[in-house]
């Protein structure tokens, strides 16, 4: 548990600064070397001294506000995946262009994401939240106004600029909402990620399968128009919940002063791996499964199978980092890129396996996608802690500068793997079949888990 406290710290021959960091408890960033010279000898009993505190009002109506409006922004984004691709290829789109139209979402929110985490502090976080959650609900009424559209090209390039405005609202939202974690719930910072993270994952509950029904209830317009209206409520009742948040003009952290530090890479590579993998099957999936006589419903409940995995474990996985502090976060991150790898050859099924009866196939989809949901949980959730830990082991201090750089860092990593998964899926996809496609894919994670595997190993034996 992170207890913040104030440190004498030495500036100089002469001078001293009083600098917020945090202090020791149950060995959480102990045991890793830092540039920051700490003496904890006489905070250690501090720490053990003061109990956990309890949830204040002002927190609880926080964490409603977050969890209520992200699981909305999120599944108006994921009730698209069961019916959009196919209606793209009925207006003449190809493969190529319906991953493009997927990923340029991300491309966009790459972009904004360190900006907003640069104008956190400025705008602040409450005002941030709620217009990326507006600019959501218009984009919804926006995909409603594409699907009239007869012509192909027509088709493509309205789509292609909705998710390009909806990107700019993601970015806000999401960028703002790490934030707020952060800022508000400073002693358990991996616990409430993790469960940020799950309410992530009730989105994909709620939006896949209920996206899919939707669509063969009422048609393209219906889920839409569903899912605008409850953002609109949602966002009406954040602006009464969701409590303002102090500004600062400090200059205490940047975006720029955290990617001159060497253990950030890991992390990023970690989020970017982490989105590349859940994106690469976003416009496929529901082509595959048209190959194996499945409808849009069952995509909808593949889909759901694997947010059902990551709902129930993305919680666990933070509250293991919050009790094992920061030395958990990245075994734990290194395991769960060796268990998406597994559960990409197992859903493809990649080719070592020789199946060929499509009744197996839709089990081992099954099995691979559950499985990935472990994975990408234990891949995720500790990378956010760790990377606000690595700052401060670097000399950056607790405010919302820095938790907004680190934000901002975070979105832009996962923007960026998932605007390239989205991307590379469909090329696979379309030049050796969904098979050998998952089978790269499981290579790539492996080989990357190797790599990252090595760096600590070398980084360690520099450091002893």
């Amino acid at each position: 548990m992170l207890i913040y406290k104030y440190q004498a710290i030495e500036a100089d021959e002469d001078e001293t600064a009083m600098q917020k960091q945090p202090c020791l408890e149950g060995g959480k960033y102990g045991s890793r070397d830092t540039s920051v010279a700490m003496d904890t000898s006489d905070d250690e009993d501090e720490c053990d001294d003061e109990s956990k505190p309890a949830l204040t009002m002002r927190q609880i109506c926080m964490f409603i506000g977050l969890a209520i409006a992200l699981i909305m922004d999120n599944a108006s984004y994921y009730m698209k995946e069961p019916f959009f691709p196919v209606v793209a290829k009925k207006h003449g789109l190809t493969e190529s262009q319906i991953g493009i139209i997927f990923g340029i979402h991300f491309l966009v929110a790459l972009v904004f994401s360190p900006i907003v985490g640069k104008l956190l502090p400025v705008i602040g976080t409450r005002v941030t939240f709620l217009t990326g959650l507006f600019i959501g609900a218009l984009n919804d009424g926006m995909f409603i106004l594409i699907g009239r559209i007869q012509s192909g090209p027509g088709f493509f390039i309205a789509a292609l600029s909705t998710e390009c405005f909806g990107a700019v609202g993601s970015a806000a939202t999401d960028t703002a909402a790490l934030a707020i974690v952060a800022q508000v719930f400073p002693n358990n910072v991996a616990k409430m990620i993790g469960m940020v993270e799950t309410f992530s994952g009730i989105a994909c509950l709620v939006g896949h399968p209920i996206g899919g029904l939707l669509y063969e209830l009422g048609g393209y317009e219906l889920p839409f128009v569903a899912f605008m209206s409850i953002t609109l409520v949602c966002l009406a009742i954040n602006c009464i919940l969701l409590p303002s948040t102090e500004k600062t003009t400090s200059r205490s952290g940047s975006i720029r002063t955290m990617i001159k530090i060497p253990d950030v890479y890991p992390i990023v590579l970690f989020i970017f791996t982490v989105a590349f993998c859940d994106g690469v099957l976003q416009p496929v999936l529901a082509l595959y499964a048209e190959e194996l006589s499945l409808t849009a419903w069952h995509v909808g409940m593949l889909f759901l199978l694997q947010g059902s995995a990551y709902t129930v474990f993305a919680t666990m996985c933070g509250c293991l980092s919050d009790v094992n502090g920061s030395l958990m976060n990245r075994p734990m991150a290194l395991i769960g890129l060796l268990v998406v790898s597994i559960s990409f050859a197992l859903a493809g099924p990649s080719p070592i396996f020789s199946v060929t009866d499509d009744k197996v196939k839709i089990i081992l989809l099954m099995i691979g996608l559950a499985c990935m949901g472990l994975g990408l949980a234990m891949a995720y959730v500790p990378t956010y802690p760790e990377l606000i830990a690595v700052a401060f082991e670097n000399g950056m201090t607790n405010d919302l500068n820095t938790q907004g750089a680190a934000a901002g860092i975070t979105m832009s990593s996962f923007c960026l793997g998932s605007f390239i998964g989205p991307t590379v899926g469909s090329v696979l996809y379309r030049f050796l079949g969904f098979s050998y496609l998952t089978t790269v894919i499981s290579g790539f994670c492996l080989l990357l888990a190797l790599l990252i595997s090595i760096y600590y190993f070398i980084r360690r034996e520099f450091a002893t």
